[in-house]
C-alpha cells in the first residue's frame, strides 16, 4: 500500500492506494482531520507515504507527523523527480500539483492534451504531441473569484455554487451564480479555443479538480473527467523514481 497527499494552498487530499487502485481517499482542510485519516488506516501496511505540496510549511508539518507519530517511509515530489520535459522558463516554479497531473495524463492517456484544474486557481496546462509540457495559463478557481466578489460587496452573501436554472438570474442568488458558473464554462471553452489557435494542434482536453464534475455536463466540448487525476500522478512519479 502507498499514502499519497495532495497539499494544495486551501485543502489537502489523500489516497490510499493498492498498486494503482484508490483503496480510501479523503478531503480536509486541518492537520487534525489529517491524523483521523492516519489513524483510520493504521490497519494497513503503508509502504511509503508519499507528499506533493505547494505550501512548503505544511510539508514539513505533515513530514514530521508521518515519520515521527506513524514511522513512514516519506517520499518528497519535486519538480526534476518526474523526469519530464518542462519546456518552460524557471521549471523549478511550475506546480507540483501541475506536474503531476501531466505526469497521470502521459502515463495513463494519450496526447497532445490540455489539463484543466479547478482548484485554488483553474490551471490549464498544455501538452504538445512529444509529451513535453509547454507552459499554460493560471485564472483564478471558482470559489476563490467569488469568496473575493461577497467578501468586497457589502450587500453579497455566500451563495452555493451550482448552476441557476437559466442564464438570466431574478434575484441576487441566482445572479451570482449565472455569472460564476456560466462564466466558468465559457472561460474553459474559450481558453481551449485560443489555445487550439495559437498552436494550430487539436487536444485531448482533461478536467480534475474539485469543479469538474460539476461543470463537465454544461462544456459542449469533447473532454475526460478523472477526479483523482493529481493522486494518481504522485504514486506514478514515486513508481517512476523506484523501478
Amino acid at each position: 500500500m502507498k499514502l499519497a497527499i495532495d497539499i494544495g494552498n486551501t485543502s489537502t487530499s489523500i489516497g490510499l492506494f493498492d498498486e494503482y487502485d484508490i483503496i480510501k481517499k479523503n478531503h480536509f482542510n486541518t492537520i487534525d482531520d489529517f491524523i483521523l485519516f492516519l489513524n483510520d488506516i493504521k490497519k494497513y501496511h503503508i509502504e511509503c507515504a508519499i507528499i506533493s505540496s505547494v505550501v512548503p510549511h505544511l510539508t514539513i508539518v505533515y513530514k514530521k507527523i508521518l515519520i515521527e507519530d506513524y514511522h513512514f517511509s516519506v517520499f518528497i515530489i519535486d519538480y526534476k523527480s518526474s523526469g519530464l520535459v518542462l519546456k518552460v522558463r524557471n521549471p523549478e516554479t511550475v506546480g507540483l500539483d501541475r506536474i503531476c497531473n501531466i505526469f497521470a495524463v502521459i502515463k495513463d492517456y494519450d496526447v497532445p492534451a490540455i489539463i484543466v484544474d479547478f482548484g485554488t486557481a483553474t490551471t490549464y496546462d498544455v501538452i504538445n504531441r512529444n509529451s513535453e509540457f509547454i507552459g499554460g495559463a493560471i485564472a483564478t478557481g471558482i470559489e476563490t473569484s467569488t469568496q473575493y466578489l461577497i467578501d468586497k460587496a457589502a450587500l453579497l452573501s455566500k451563495t452555493e455554487l451550482i448552476f441557476p436554472d437559466s442564464v438570466i438570474g431574478t434575484d441576487t442568488t441566482t445572479n451570482i451564480q449565472s455569472g460564476v458558473m456560466f462564466g466558468a464554462v465559457d472561460q474553459v471553452e474559450g481558453m481551449i479555443q485560443r489555445i487550439q489557435k495559437e498552436t494550430n494542434m487539436d487536444y485531448l482536453i482533461f478536467l480534475t479538480g474539485g469543479f469538474s464534475n460539476l461543470l463537465a455536463p454544461k462544456l459542449s466540448i469533447n473532454h475526460t473527467v478523472d477526479i483523482d487525476l493529481t493522486l494518481k500522478g504522485i504514486i506514478s512519479i514515486y513508481d517512476y523514481n523506484n523501478k
